[in-house]
């Protein structure tokens, strides 16, 4: 037999085998980018996946390095300005990432949770000296975002060429205010967003680079602390429920410097206990520079010597750009409305009323006043507004173009279906809120429903409930706290709705011959303001009911007067006047405040033009 062939099996070089291992050794495709590009990728990823990714490979850590060795705008929070900066960072570690940052400009998120206060030698701690120490490495910082306010403070201290970024907001605010929260703001200061609540703070100087400035919950530690008051490029200001002087003298230079922001655009007072009548004398002197007449919002609320001169000058200087004002009780009246109809303005961008504007953090605080003005708050005690169908008809006539209504607490209100009149319909009306006005009448309110062609919303709050028994006759709503004297006035007006529009044609008259030194000789009684009439024959309880309703209705408007009494020398209507006519003194504080705001705003209109 032959020797026995050997057979070979042939290997097997196809493609598929080539692809098998190809799979088991996975080609690296980032270490085949170049730096350029890899530094381009890092500038869409927060920095904390930019600092993990040093221990990956040797070619990574190059392009880290790269980067952070030219970029110049960094964010600790990656764009989430509400988050705290990653934890476990300590002095030296703070420094050693700052450093392999040198030409950086812009530092955002700097939003520690914890700072020491003092370093500790032997202690490794983040502390507010070891931040300073970092900041100052960096020789090209321009700005740092913060929201700390020992280092904001010592920002400003210490580097005071840097801008404070964003919007500076204390995050550790609370009311009763906690005496720990300090802040001194240096004159100058580089910001122009200040939000600060619950902070104490000496005063408020001269920074000519602030925009928007909102106050709440802060204390003003200092016996005059807008001495030096002055924001030129001012467009917000908000003032809410602040601990300062109760003085009212010492908010005039608060007052003078708004009215020389020219450029200030919101304008919000809560519990600020300005002189009665300051807004009006500083919009007559600075109208004509353009003061206040680029707001847009208007808000006063709980302001206890606010008159109604101060709330009509505003609203007239800023008619053209104005688009939102909420009102406080005490100067939701007819008497405003009926003077701004006279005016005959024009607001073409007007869309949101607030009539009886209340403060959040009044309707739901369960402090009472008096523990309020424990902790430094002003004295405030808010009535319900007084303002009849006959106003709501004056605002429908004034405010024609309104989107967003809102009415609070206004229980003398009645008849919704003659707010409207045949030249206004409300007919960009959208959002309708009605919230404790109870005398509201269900059919005449669903008639007035039917009037608005554009209405979407609705909301109704404790509306439409049934008198208890004994305030029905003197047309008392359930809840509203308002007194029996003034109900009445209610009552009456709404039992004789007819006598009531006549009677109001009639003021108007009896408002010309005041005018024209010719006082009326049977003028009628004013049935929105309660004002007791001239004596004359008409039934026993009439008389009587009247009688009690002006002195309830004179003691409230007495509060308004007496303040404004030691700067006239005890007279305030001949000092306010523009005209040499001299009113009765006989007259009712209610008709007095009505005459002055109808004659400043001709007086205002004529100048203009």
């Amino acid at each position: 037999m032959g020797p026995r062939r050997k057979s070979v099996k042939p290997c097997r070089t196809n493609s598929e085998g080539l692809e098998n291992s190809k799979g088991s050794d996975p080609k690296d495709y980032m270490n085949q980018l170049s730096h350029e590009v890899l530094c381009h990728i890092f500038k869409y990823l927060p920095l904390q996946d930019i600092m993990c990714m040093e221990c990956l490979s040797r070619k990574l850590k190059e392009a880290v390095t790269l980067y952070l060795r030219v970029v110049k705008v960094v964010d600790l929070c990656a764009g989430r300005w509400w988050e705290y900066m990653p934890t476990g960072f300590t002095d030296s570690s703070f420094l050693k990432l700052l450093k392999k940052m040198p030409d950086i400009e812009q530092l955002y998120g700097l939003h520690p949770r914890y700072l020491e206060r003092r370093r500790v030698r032997g202690h490794e701690a983040f502390s507010i000296p070891g931040v300073l120490e970092a900041l100052q490495s960096c020789p090209n910082l321009l700005g740092v975002e913060t929201s700390h306010l020992e280092l904001v403070e010592a920002i400003w201290t210490y580097m005071p060429q840097v801008h404070i970024l964003g919007k500076f907001r204390n995050r550790n605010g609370a009311f009763p205010i906690p005496p720990e929260n300090k802040l001194k703001i240096p004159i100058a200061a580089k910001i122009q967003t200040l939000h600060l609540v619950g902070v104490n703070v000496p005063e408020i100087p001269c920074i000519p680079m602030l925009r928007h400035l909102y106050l709440k919950w802060v204390r003003l530690t200092k016996p005059q602390p807008f001495k030096d008051f002055l924001c030129i490029t001012l467009r917000t200001f908000v003032m809410r429920n602040c601990a300062g002087p109760t003085n009212s003298l010492k908010y005039v230079p608060l007052v003078t410097g708004l009215a020389s922001a020219r450029n200030l655009e919101h304008l919000e007072l809560v519990r600020v206990p300005f002189l009665g009548g300051l807004i009006q004398h500083v919009v007559e002197d600075s109208w004509r520079s353009g003061g206040f007449r680029n707001l847009h919002t208007i808000v006063l609320g709980a302001c206890k010597n606010a008159l109604e001169v101060d709330l009509g000058y505003l609203i007239i200087t800023a008619a053209r750009r104005l688009h939102e004002v909420r009102i406080q009780p005490s100067l939701t009246k007819d008497g405003v409305f009926s003077a701004l109809k006279m005016a005959e303005l024009e607001f073409p961008q007007f869309e949101t009323l607030h009539l009886g504007y209340v403060d959040e953090f009044l309707l739901q605080c369960k402090m009472t006043n008096s523990d309020l003005m424990k902790f430094g708050l002003a004295d405030v005690a808010e009535n319900p507004g007084i303002i009849t169908d006959i106003g709501m008809k004056a605002v429908n006539e004034v405010f024609s173009c309104i989107k967003y209504l809102v009415i609070y607490n206004c229980p003398h209100l009645h008849n919704p279906k003659n707010w409207i009149s045949d030249h206004s319909r409300w007919s960009r009306l959208v959002d309708l809120t009605l919230v404790r006005c109870h005398a509201i009448k269900l059919e005449s309110f669903s008639q007035f429903v039917e009037l608005l062609p554009s209405l979407e919303f609705i909301s109704l709050d404790q509306m439409f409930r049934e008198p208890p028994k004994g305030c029905a006759r003197v047309g008392l709503s359930a809840g509203t706290g308002i007194g029996v004297s003034s109900a009445l006035v209610s009552n009456q007006n709404s039992n004789n709705e007819n006598e009531n529009n006549n009677n109001h044609h009639n003021n108007n008259n009896n408002l010309q011959h005041n005018n024209n030194h010719q006082p009326p000789q049977n003028p009628p009684p004013p049935q929105e303001a309660g004002i007791q009439p001239e004596p004359e024959p008409r039934r026993d309880n009439l008389a009587e009911e009247q009688q009690i309703a002006a002195e309830a209705l004179n003691d409230i408007e007495d509060v308004s007067q007496d303040e404004i009494r030691p700067v006239d020398e005890g007279n305030g209507i001949d000092h306010a006047a523009p005209h040499p006519a001299v009113l009765p003194m006989e007259m009712d504080e209610e008709r007095a405040g009505y005459f002055l705001l109808l004659f400043r705003i001709l007086k205002c209109l004529s100048t203009l033009l």
